[in-house]
C-alpha cells in the first residue's frame, strides 16, 4: 500500500489544511486584510488590461486604478502630491532605486553617507555597491542592546561632506521604533537629505513625510500596507525629483517615438508593465488601513508575548520591554540559553503549527550590538492586522514550552 492510500489516524490533521498560527507578518502579511484580495480579483475579472498602454475604456480603468493607488498611499504617508509616489516591485526595488539613483548623481557622487547598524541588507548592500561603484563612503550609527539608536552619535557622525542620512524606522529584528521627529530635526539642521526605510512601520505606525522632514521613503507594499507580494512604494519629495537618476528604463507609455529621454525618476522607476493585480490589492489594503480607527490591540498582544518571554528564565527578550506605537512594532525576538533559534522555530512548528522566523533576518550589522551574533540570530514572532487571539494564545503556549525545554 503506497503512502497516499495508507490509513490515517482519525485524529490526524490533513496536510492539505494544516493547523497554522502565522506569526511571520514581518516577512509578509497573511491573511491579507479585507478588500485586498477582492480588489485583485475584481481587476483580473473586470479589467485585465495594462495601464498607460492604450486609449480604450479598460486601459483607462487601469490608469484610474494606478491613480487611485497613488492617492491612497499619498494620504497614508502625508505626501504632498500623489505623483511623488512610485509603485514598484518590492521594498528592495525601491531602496535600490533610491540609494543607487541618488548616489550616482553629480550632487551626491563621492559624498559621505550616514546609515545605522539596524538597517536591513536592502540598504547595507546597495551602500556597499555604491561605495565600490561611485566612491561614496558611509558609516553606521550604533544602537543599544534594545536596538535604539544613539542620536548623539548620529549628530556627531554628520560631516561637512555628508549629503545623505538613511534611517531604518523600525528594526525587523528588535522591533524598536526610532524617533523620526528627533532624527528629522538633527538631519535638517545639518542640511542633509533624509531617507527612511519604512518596511516594518508602513501601515502600523503613523507617518507624515512632510511633518517629519522625510525626503525619500521606501517600503514594501505586502506587509503592513496589506498588498500582495510583488509590490513596493517609493516616495520622493519634489525638491529631489531631478537628483534621482534612473537605473533602468524601458517602455513608459509616453514619448514612445524617442529613445533618448530625458526620463524623470517616476517614469524610469515604473517603466515596463506595472503589476496591476498587485497594485489593486495594495490599494485595497491601504484603503482598509485608512478606514480603521486607532486601536491598541496589536500593542496589547505584543506586550503579552513580551511578558511571556520575560517570565521564562532560560529565554532572553531582544528589544524594548514596552509596547506602544512609539516604542515597538509588533515584532518580538528572543534567544534561548538552551537551544538555537532554528531549533526553537522547528519545535514551535512541529508542536503547535506556529510559523515563526529564525536566523539573522537579513540584517547583517545589528546582531553585534544586541548580542545575538553568536546565537545565530533570533527567533522572531511578528503580528499583523489579521492576527487573532488564537495566534496569541498559541504563541504564549509555545513560549512556555520553549522555556521549559532542557535540551
Amino acid at each position: 500500500m503506497d503512502e497516499a492510500t495508507s490509513p490515517q489516524p482519525a485524529e490526524s490533521i490533513s496536510l492539505e489544511n494544516p493547523v497554522r498560527f502565522y506569526l511571520d507578518h514581518a516577512a509578509t502579511s497573511w491573511p491579507k486584510p479585507p478588500g485586498s484580495l477582492e480588489a485583485c480579483i475584481a481587476y483580473q475579472n473586470k479589467i485585465g488590461s495594462a495601464s498607460g498602454r492604450g486609449v480604450y475604456q479598460s486601459a483607462e480603468r487601469s490608469n484610474e486604478l494606478v491613480r487611485a493607488a497613488r492617492t491612497s498611499i499619498a494620504k497614508l504617508i502625508g505626501a504632498e502630491d500623489p505623483l511623488s509616489v512610485g509603485l514598484g516591485a518590492s521594498g528592495t526595488h525601491a531602496l535600490n532605486a533610491a540609494i543607487l539613483g541618488l548616489l550616482q548623481s553629480p550632487e551626491y557622487r563621492g559624498s559621505h553617507v550616514v546609515a545605522t547598524v539596524t538597517e536591513h541588507n536592502s540598504v547595507l548592500r546597495p551602500l556597499e555597491l555604491a561605495r565600490k561603484s561611485f566612491g561614496c563612503n558611509w558609516e553606521a550609527v550604533g544602537c543599544d542592546e534594545n536596538g535604539v539608536l544613539n542620536l548623539s552619535q548620529l549628530e556627531s557622525m554628520i560631516r561637512n561632506d555628508t549629503r545623505l542620512v538613511i534611517i531604518n524606522h523600525a528594526s525587523n529584528v528588535t522591533g524598536a521604533i526610532q524617533s523620526l521627529d528627533a532624527i528629522g530635526r538633527i538631519v535638517k539642521k545639518r542640511k542633509c537629505t533624509l531617507m527612511v526605510d519604512a518596511a516594518q512601520t508602513l501601515g502600523y505606525v503613523p507617518i507624515h513625510v512632510q511633518d517629519m522632514g522625510i525626503d525619500i521613503l521606501a517600503a514594501p507594499g505586502h506587509k503592513g500596507a496589506g498588498g500582495m507580494l510583488g509590490t513596493g512604494i517609493l516616495y520622493v519629495s519634489k525638491n529631489l525629483a531631478s537628483s534621482l537618476l534612473p537605473l533602468w528604463i524601458g517602455g513608459t507609455g509616453l514619448n514612445s517615438d524617442s529613445i533618448e529621454g530625458p526620463f524623470d525618476w517616476l517614469s524610469a522607476f515604473e517603466s515596463g508593465n506595472a503589476n496591476l493585480p498587485g497594485i489593486a490589492s495594495l490599494r485595497g489594503g491601504v484603503d482598509w488601513v485608512l478606514s480603521q480607527p486607532p486601536s491598541t490591540r496589536l500593542n496589547d498582544w505584543t506586550q503579552r508575548l513580551v511578558e511571556a518571554v520575560c517570565s521564562e528564565p532560560s529565554l532572553r527578550l531582544v528589544g524594548p520591554a514596552t509596547c506602544t506605537t512609539e516604542s515597538r512594532v509588533p515584532v518580538v525576538s528572543l534567544v534561548s540559553s538552551k537551544m538555537s533559534c532554528h531549533e526553537m522555530a522547528l519545535l514551535l512548528d512541529s508542536a503547535f503549527g506556529i510559523e515563526a522566523r529564525s536566523g539573522f533576518h537579513c540584517a547583517a550589522l545589528v546582531h553585534e550590538s544586541i548580542g545575538t551574533k553568536t546565537t545565530g540570530g533570533t527567533l522572531r514572532l511578528s503580528l499583523g492586522h489579521t492576527s487573532c487571539e488564537d495566534d496569541i494564545v498559541a504563541a504564549e503556549m509555545g513560549i512556555q514550552m520553549l522555556g521549559s525545554m532542557t535540551l
